[in-house]
C-alpha cells in the first residue's frame, strides 16, 4: 500500500511538503516554507500525520519553500533521519539561521515583538541530524533497513545540491523531481533522471508558460547584453534582483561569459546582500560535484560588495532580493532608479506578481507607481528567461522519459497544473494524472 498526503502547497509556489506510506513506514519529501509573508498558511500540516510514522525526512535542496519548516518537522518527528546531498546540507545551515535573523529584523524595523518559528537553539540541535549522500548513490534508511526502501539523489539541475528523490520499494519506484531544470543553466549541468518509475510527483512551475519553450538561450543572452550596453552607454547602472541562492550565482556566471566574449565591457559588478555568503559555498563545493570548475571562482568575478548605495557608474549592481520585498537592497535601489532614464532593471528570474518584482516582471506600471511610491517611471525596465525551471516541453519529455503509471502534479498555479494534465492526457503518457487538493489522502497503489 502506497498512501500520499499533500501537506503543503500545491497550487502556487508554497511550502512544498509531501507525505508518503509505503506500508507501516513514512517519508517526508520537503518540509518547506511558504515565502509569501502575508501568506494565510505558511507551514504545512504537520498535525494530519503527527499519529503517523515518519522514519525519514528527505530534503530536496536549500531553497525555503522545500526547506523552512524543516526544524518544526524534526520537533514533530524526532527519531525521523534526515536526507540531503552535501552541498544541500551546507546550504540549508546557512539558509536556516539566515531566515531567522532576516524576520527578527523585519519585527524590529516593524516595532512588533518577535515570535521565531523555531529558536537558534532548536535549530543548532537538529543540525547534527543531517546525513548527506552524493547523486546516483543508492542507500538505505539507516536503523530502518528492514523497511526495504532504497533512496537515491539525482541530479536536478536546479541550485547547487539540489536532487530528484527516486525511492525504490517491494519493485516499486517512486520519483519526486523537487524543483528541476533538464536544460543547462551557465554553471550547472542539466537535471538527470532514471529511465523509468512507477509514479511520478512533479513540479509544473513554468507549465503555463508557452513562450519559455520558443525562448533559445543564445539569444537571449544577446538580448540581455544589448540591454545592459545600451544603459551603460547612457552613462547609467543596471539593477539586477537576484535570489541569493541559485539566481545570484547563474547571472554571475552570465555576465562573466559575456565579458569574456567581448559582448559586455569589463565595468564594476557588485554583488549586495546575503548572495555573496552563498557564493563562498559554491567556490568550495562546486568542483566536487564538477571537476572543471575552478575554486574560489565566483570570487574573482565581483568588483566589490557593497553596504551603501554608493557605487561608481556605469556598472552592473546584483542585489537582494529577486522579488523586491520592501526594506530589501533591490527595492531601495530600485526606487532610486525608476526615475533615471539612464538606468535599466534587468528582471531575470520568477517573483510572485503580488510583489514589487512581480509588477516590474508583469510591465504593470500602475503596481509599480503603487509599490515604489513613484508618479512616473522613466528608467529601462525588461524581462529575460533564465529560469531555474524546466519549461512545460521539458516536463513532458521527462515524463515520456519515465513513462510513469500514476502522476501527481504539484508546485505550480492552476492553469499550469492543468495545462500538464491535459497534455499527458493527450499524449497518452501516464494512466493516471493527479491534481491533488492540500491535506488530501491518496491511495496510489
Amino acid at each position: 500500500m502506497i498512501e500520499y498526503i499533500p501537506l503543503g502547497t500545491i497550487d502556487r509556489i508554497g511550502s512544498s511538503c509531501h507525505y508518503l506510506k509505503l506500508d507501516e513506514w513514512g517519508l517526508l519529501l520537503d518540509a518547506g516554507l511558504d515565502p509569501d509573508p502575508t501568506a494565510e498558511n505558511p507551514l504545512p500540516d504537520y498535525d494530519i500525520i503527527k499519529d503517523q510514522p515518519v522514519n525519514a525526512i528527505i530534503i530536496s535542496h536549500a531553497h525555503l519553500d522545500h526547506l523552512g519548516s524543516l526544524p518544526i518537522a524534526i520537533q514533530y518527528f524526532p527519531k525521523a533521519r534526515v536526507y540531503m546531498t552535501q552541498a544541500t546540507a551546507a546550504l540549508s545551515e546557512i539558509m536556516l539561521f539566515h531566515y531567522l535573523k532576516v524576520q527578527e529584523r523585519k519585527s524590529q524595523l516593524n516595532g512588533k515583538t518577535f515570535t521565531p518559528l523555531y529558536t537558534v537553539e532548536t535549530l543548532e540541535n537538529v543540525l547534527y541530524l543531517f546525513q548527506s549522500f552524493n547523486y546516483n548513490f543508492p542507500f538505505k534508511i539507516h536503523s530502518f533497513q528492514e523497511s526495504k526502501i532504497t533512496l537515491t539523489f539525482w541530479d536536478a539541475g536546479h541550485i547547487l545540491g539540489s536532487a530528484g528523490v527516486e525511492i525504490k520499494w517491494r519493485g516499486k519506484k517512486i520519483f519526486y523531481t523537487g524543483n528541476t531544470k533538464k536544460a543547462s543553466q551557465f554553471i550547472l549541468r542539466g537535471a538527470r533522471y532514471p529511465k523509468k518509475t512507477d509514479i511520478l510527483i512533479t513540479e509544473t512551475t513554468y507549465g503555463n508558460n508557452e513562450d519559455a519553450p520558443n525562448i533559445k538561450k543564445k539569444q537571449e543572452m544577446n538580448r540581455f547584453a544589448q540591454f545592459v550596453i545600451d544603459r551603460l552607454n547612457f552613462g547609467g547602472s543596471v539593477l539586477i534582483p537576484v535570489f541569493a541562492l541559485g539566481k545570484t550565482q547563474e547571472i554571475m556566471m552570465l555576465l562573466h561569459k559575456l565579458i569574456k566574449m567581448n559582448k559586455l565591457p569589463p565595468v564594476p559588478i557588485y554583488i549586495l546582500g546575503f548572495g555573496t555568503r552563498i557564493n563562498k559555498v559554491y567556490d568550495n563545493l562546486m568542483h566536487k560535484i564538477y571537476p572543471q570548475y575552478d575554486m574560489k571562482f565566483l570570487h574573482t568575478i565581483s568588483y566589490a560588495s557593497l553596504s551603501n548605495l554608493n557605487f561608481r557608474k556605469p556598472s552592473i549592481i546584483l542585489a537582494t532580493s529577486g522579488m523586491m520585498l520592501p526594506q530589501t537592497l533591490s527595492y531601495e535601489i530600485a526606487r532610486d532608479f525608476l526615475n533615471n532614464i539612464r538606468n535599466g532593471i534587468a528582471i531575470v528570474g520568477w517573483a510572485d506578481p503580488e510583489t514589487p518584482g512581480g509588477s516590474l516582471r508583469e510591465k504593470k506600471i500602475d503596481k509599480i507607481k503603487n509599490f515604489f511610491g513613484k508618479d512616473h517611471i522613466a528608467c529601462g525596465i525588461d524581462i529575460f528567461l533564465f529560469s531555474a525551471h524546466s519549461h512545460r516541453e521539458e516536463l513532458i519529455s521527462m515524463a515520456k522519459l519515465l513513462r510513469p503509471q500514476k502522476t501527481v502534479l504539484c508546485h505550480g498555479e492552476p492553469a499550469a497544473l492543468e495545462w500538464i494534465k491535459e497534455r499527458l492526457r493527450l499524449e497518452k503518457i501516464s494512466e493516471q494524472i493527479i491534481i491533488p487538493l492540500t491535506k488530501e489522502k491518496i491511495q496510489l497503489l
